[in-house]
């Protein structure tokens, strides 16, 4: 598979049209690279953009820590170390049960 290229602008660019810049980062939806002597220097990233990458990614490693937990909680109950909690149990007396 063939990987895109992404959107760039020289360092020169964001010094001297910040708004016209601003508003090709805002339009491209993705990362744009700054270029430094034609070389990668840096990525801009509109705001919008950075949070919901962040939201999902956040998202994708409770959906893998909750798994890894059920994981866990699954091998402990089939390895017979789980307790059972009764209907109208307090958890102090589930508690008890522990320490027996």
């Amino acid at each position: 598979m063939m990987s895109k290229i992404p959107p760039m602008v020289s360092v020169s660019d964001v010094q001297r049209n910040y708004q016209a810049v601003s508003q090709k980062v805002k339009r491209a939806k993705e990362p744009v690279v700054v270029l430094n002597n034609g070389q990668p220097d840096m990525v801009l990233l509109d705001v919008n953009w950075y949070n919901q990458h962040i939201e999902q990614r956040q998202k994708e490693e409770e959906e893998h820590y909750l798994l890894k937990l059920g994981e866990e909680a699954l091998k402990e109950y089939k390895a017979g170390k789980s307790i059972e909690w009764l209907p109208g149990e307090t958890f102090e007396q589930l508690l008890e049960k522990v320490d027996d």
